[in-house]
């Protein structure tokens, strides 16, 4: 009988062995700290992207041009434009970059009651296309591994490789026309050669500073909470 348990308990060993080499730390929790090794990973993509100013001033021309191409757009008289106030956190970015140093930014929402016609939202996107591939956007409207929807569908969301989405959107009888952009997860460029405010620091790590990583050549000490 114990022969016969013998091979059993290796196995379970191994399997044991094999399943928690490959568990992360938020395998089972993805708000849970994935660990040094990967918050280092994430914050070498917000080290190696734009300052936070320099793609603010990129997308307030960018909102110029959009707005005005909306307005073109022949759009009804009747149509009411507003805006949606947005609070944006001090500091702190949106997942994955929940735990990294950095700052993220949100426009407030415009939005236009009614909703364009296929044809004024057709002459919209039209205009909008090459404006949004000068700027190094390409469409965020399907779901990953999948096509981009036809030039003229109701989403016409943006995004870039530094992280930055633009948020376009025709509605219908019932919703509006939306648009809205976010900067992605940045540095302010006075964070790459002084720490940031003490207000903005992590409260469990105050010293830390740029690279902000946890390996080589350092920045951060403490685990993130």
């Amino acid at each position: 009988m114990n022969r016969a348990r013998r091979p059993l308990t290796a196995e379970l060993v191994c399997i044991t062995l094999l399943l928690t080499s490959c568990i992360k730390p938020n395998t089972f929790d993805p708000y849970a700290n994935p660990g040094r090794q990967e918050l280092d990973r994430l914050q070498q993509i917000v080290n190696q992207r734009p300052d936070l100013e320099t793609v603010q001033q990129q997308l307030a021309n960018l909102d110029a041009t959009i707005r005005a191409v909306i307005a073109k757009a022949k759009y009804s008289q009747q149509t009411v434009f507003s805006h949606l106030k947005i609070d944006n956190p001090t500091n702190g970015c949106k997942q994955p970059f929940t735990r990294s140093i950095g700052r993220q930014e949100e426009s407030d929402h415009f939005l236009g009651r009614p909703a364009a016609t296929q044809e004024q939202w057709l002459q919209i996107v039209t205009d909008l296309a090459p404006v949004f591939k000068a700027a190094g956007f390409r469409p965020n409207n399907s779901a990953p591994g999948d096509p981009p929807l036809p030039l003229g569908s109701a989403n016409d969301s943006q995004i870039r490789d530094d992280g930055t989405l633009i948020d376009l959107v025709n509605g219908d009888a019932h919703s509006p026309l939306a648009y809205s952009y976010d900067t992605g997860c940045h540095l302010p460029a006075a964070w790459r050669t002084a720490p940031p405010p003490p207000n903005m620091r992590p409260p469990n790590d105050p010293d830390v500073h740029y690279p902000y990583l946890y390996g080589s050549p350092g920045g951060r000490s403490r685990d993130a909470y």
